[in-house]
């Protein structure tokens, strides 16, 4: 998980009044700067060589450019100094600045525009339009997100001011290639076997695989890792291009592509997440973003979903298209069939269809060993993109708030329902269970999310937060709330990837669980085991407090050296390559 300080245009021209993007990128052909934004977008975001400031510069720059690049570093270097910092805390390269980039050129520059710069103009210029975006996106933001904060008048929790600093671009920066990919082809396997099941959606899978020109689910998907496979085998950082020897291929490409018609500006880039590639030329495409390409494979299908669903004559569309993806499938069926698969046998168990036949507002599972429970709520969500963006703080907060606590009309959501279930646990009053020792019995509450986002620093504490205020109610009704535990927020992905590991007998769900509401949740810095040697690694460990369970139990399965699922992947890979 990192942070850093984007490198903007004030930074390194103090002197120079910043111009639009356009006057900077006149004279530059559209090809030029397609490429150069998608070289961009294939830089690595966790370790990239390119995050070096001086790696950067004399990477980009030329022989005849060393002057203006050393003058720039030089007018960067004071303004560190002044700030306080270190060069090394500060980056060139920020994905958000780059899909910016390449958005503007791809709906502002036209093919027409032939090149009328030098290499060495173009260099500097380029630069200059990179800068000035980062300034938009780290400068400018910080302003407005100023203006917010004095107008809410609201005093910042850590856990808040570290999730605005972050949640706006969390999922593009922090993530592991090998787990998206895995997660990502497992849950579309898991979604066309879902729907496959069901009699209603049998048209729309038959114009869906009309469309596409396949047979079937496993030739889609492997013909989509034909593109993909680009992705995951590349070694260098830079732009990745799909060069096709059969045009038989060329169709099938052309439906996930960024077509010239089409308008790429969008706010959280929904566009290029949709079609993250363009066509160069026939038979040769170029990757726009590495990871949207992969999200495709799972994130983008039901959109496509609903684009063939939309066009069915309307006693073929299968009505209700999200709710039967959100709920029937994502909140029942893929979690009930991974929590089975994890715990087999073990404990006494109730799924959510089961509970569902049993009562209204019941929890999405039900695990308990003994007098110890875990009440899972499921929630496919998303923020809305205006919300996401927003300098504003409270925007986000109030989102998050409809979303996961309480809607517009009072109906309770994710933190309320888990409370409400609680007590109706601590009352003896589960008719699913009553067996539950409610005088002696240990509750933990999980909210399971299925979007990467939910795992920014200080959301699980926020969320959390909440329901500790909800429990101080049940408390005030005379309820003991002292057995119960800690909300912890479990992206899917994180008990997909992780699966094997929590089947072992080496890792136990809930003693992880406990040793992350510890050592995490409930950090207090003054019963630290390793007290801070100074004020500044005070602050850090306080930070890294706030880091998401995802974070903790990728680390805590590779230090105990354990399995993951790629014995899984090859199981379900299989059938789409027959012999």
């Amino acid at each position: 998980m990192k942070i850093k300080l984007g490198v903007t245009f004030e930074a390194c021209f103090p002197k120079e009044n910043r111009k639009s993007i356009d006057e900077y990128l006149s004279g530059i052909s559209r090809d030029t700067l397609l490429k150069t934004g998608s070289h961009f977008l294939g830089f690595d975001t966790e370790k990239s060589k390119y995050s070096d400031v001086i790696a950067f510069m004399n990477m980009f720059f030329s022989q005849g450019n060393q002057n203006f690049a050393n003058e720039a570093y030089q007018n960067l270097l004071s303004y560190v100094a002044e700030a306080d910092y270190d060069i090394s805390d500060y980056e060139i390269p920020y994905v958000g600045s780059s899909l910016l980039f390449f958005e503007y050129i791809f709906d502002n520059i036209s093919e027409d525009v032939e090149t009328e710069k030098t290499n060495e103009e173009m260099e500097r210029d380029i630069f200059r339009a990179y800068l000035h975006l980062n300034q938009v996106s780290f400068t400018d933001r910080g302003i407005e997100q100023k203006k917010a904060d004095e107008e809410s008048g609201l005093q910042f929790t850590a856990a808040q001011a570290i999730l605005m600093l972050q949640f706006h671009n969390y999922e593009l920066i922090n993530f592991r290639t090998d787990k998206v990919f895995t997660c990502q082809f497992l849950r579309a396997v898991s979604y066309f076997e879902f729907l496959s099941g069901i009699e209603q959606c049998g048209p729309l899978l038959n114009a869906f695989y009309k469309y596409y020109g396949v047979e079937n689910y496993n030739e889609y998907l492997r013909r989509l890792l034909g593109i993909t496979y680009s992705v995951l085998m590349k070694d260098k950082e830079t732009h990745t291009e799909i060069h096709l020897e059969d045009p038989v291929h060329e169709d099938f490409i052309d439906k996930h592509i960024l077509s010239p018609d089409d308008i790429a500006a969008e706010l959280d880039f929904v566009t290029l997440r949709s079609r993250p590639l363009y066509k160069i030329e026939e038979l040769k495409y170029r990757i726009i973003s590495p990871l949207f390409v992969i999200e495709m494979i799972y994130n983008g299908l039901y959109f496509r979903m609903k684009l063939i669903n939309d066009e069915l004559p309307n006693d073929q569309k299968v009505k209700g298209l999200y709710g039967l993806k959100t709920y029937e499938y994502s909140e029942q069926y893929a979690l009930d069939t991974l929590l089975r698969e994890i715990f087999g046998k073990r404990y006494f168990q109730k799924s959510g269809k089961e509970l569902d036949e049993l009562m209204d507002g019941a929890p999405d599972y039900y695990i308990r060993n003994g007098k110890r429970a875990m009440l899972f709520e499921s929630k496919d969500i998303l923020i809305s993109k205006e919300s996401k963006t927003s300098p504003d703080y409270t925007v986000l907060e109030a989102e998050l708030r409809l979303k996961l606590f309480e809607n517009e009309k009072g109906k309770p959501k994710a933190v309320r329902q888990l409370a409400t279930n609680i007590e109706i646990l601590l009352k003896g009053k589960a008719d699913y269970d009553s067996q539950f020792p409610s005088k002696k019995g240990i509750i933990r509450p999980i909210l399971v999310v299925h979007y990467r986002m939910f795992n920014t620093a200080g959301a699980n504490a926020i969320l959390n937060g909440w329901f500790r205020d909800e429990l101080v109610k049940l408390e005030e009704n005379g309820l003991d709330i002292s057995r119960v535990q800690d909300l912890v927020i479990i992206d899917i992905d994180t008990l997909m990837f992780n699966k094997e590991a929590l089947q072992s007998k080496k890792m136990n769900l809930w003693d992880i669980l406990l040793e992350y509401q510890e050592d995490y949740l409930r950090f207090e810095l003054s019963k630290a085991k390793l007290q801070p040697r100074s004020e500044e690694e005070g602050i850090a460990m306080l930070k890294s407090s706030y880091k998401p369970f995802s974070f903790f139990v990728d680390n805590k399965v590779e230090k105990l050296n354990l399995t993951r699922t790629p014995k899984e992947l090859l199981e379900k890979a299989a059938p789409l390559f027959p012999e």
